[in-house]
């Protein structure tokens, strides 16, 4: 008995580093400002484009810093793992770059995903159907919101064991769309859970140009509260602590010397 536990704790503790790959959406950048001031950032994960005065922008060491790295001209596009609040102007953390650019009169978002539910968060309801279409075509096209120009990419061979569709949209076609926080390393999508396989939906919700970008909105406090696959991983450890101490307090017996024998 005590064997059989003791294996079940390795399994789950070899488990850890699959489920901590799939928190790598929010991993948090090898950066020495990220380290000092690592509580003061939000996550943020959207992409922007260069749009400066000057024309370009340069990539900075840290927020503030007269060190500078690369540069990036007017239209590029930049990913932003992470936002910070110094001094008054807010910095972006690129993921490609591992340095930092102000994003206050330098940088557009892009529209997405989190600017969709932005703007339809009143018809945003939680979802608690079967995604039964999805279940049966064992496949799905991904978009990046409902209505959205074009779709991404079509998941084959789905196993919808693992799928969880977190909030829904229903739009002016009758038809439901599902939001998906995460899918076989691909975060935050949409599948149309009324016609799954639909690559033609016509865009009834196409992207506008990039537009200033909103620190603070009800949508990105629910994105900055603890992940979800980060607090299945904080639980799990914390079970593995707990179910230890079980185990060792049920089935360990402290070894008698001679003197307490006789």
């Amino acid at each position: 008995m005590l064997k059989r536990c003791i294996a079940i704790i390795i399994a789950c503790v070899a488990l850890l580093p699959a489920l901590a790959a799939h928190a790598d959406l929010v991993a948090e950048p090898a950066n020495s400002f990220f380290d000092r001031y690592g509580n003061d950032c939000v996550y943020l994960g959207r992409s922007f484009q260069v749009n400066s005065a000057d024309g370009f922008v340069q990539i900075k060491d840290e927020p503030g810093s007269n060190r500078g790295g690369p540069e990036m001209s007017n239209g590029e596009i930049v990913y932003l793992n992470y936002s910070c609040l110094y001094k008054g102007e807010y910095w972006g953390q690129a993921r490609t770059k591992n340095g930092w650019v102000k994003i206050d009169g330098q940088l557009l978002v892009l529209y997405d995903y989190v600017a969709f539910e932005e703007e339809h968060i009143a018809d945003i309801y939680d979802y608690n159907g079967d995604y039964g279409e999805i279940v049966n075509s064992k496949a799905a096209v991904a978009w990046p919101w409902p209505g959205a120009d074009e779709p991404l990419w079509t998941f084959e061979d789905l196993d919808t064991e693992n799928l969880r569709v977190a909030h829904a949209y229903k739009d002016a076609q009758g038809r439901e769309w599902g939001f998906v926080p995460y899918l076989y390393g691909s975060p935050n999508i949409w599948f149309c859970l009324s016609d799954p396989l639909n690559k033609d939906i016509p865009a009834f919700n196409p992207a506008p140009a990039p537009m200033a970008w909103v620190p603070d909105t009800a949508h990105n406090a629910i994105e900055n509260s603890v992940p979800p696959t980060l607090m299945l991983i904080i639980i799990l450890v914390a079970a593995l602590v707990i179910g230890t101490l079980i185990i060792l307090k049920v089935f360990w017996k402290p070894v008698k010397s001679k003197a307490e024998v006789n």
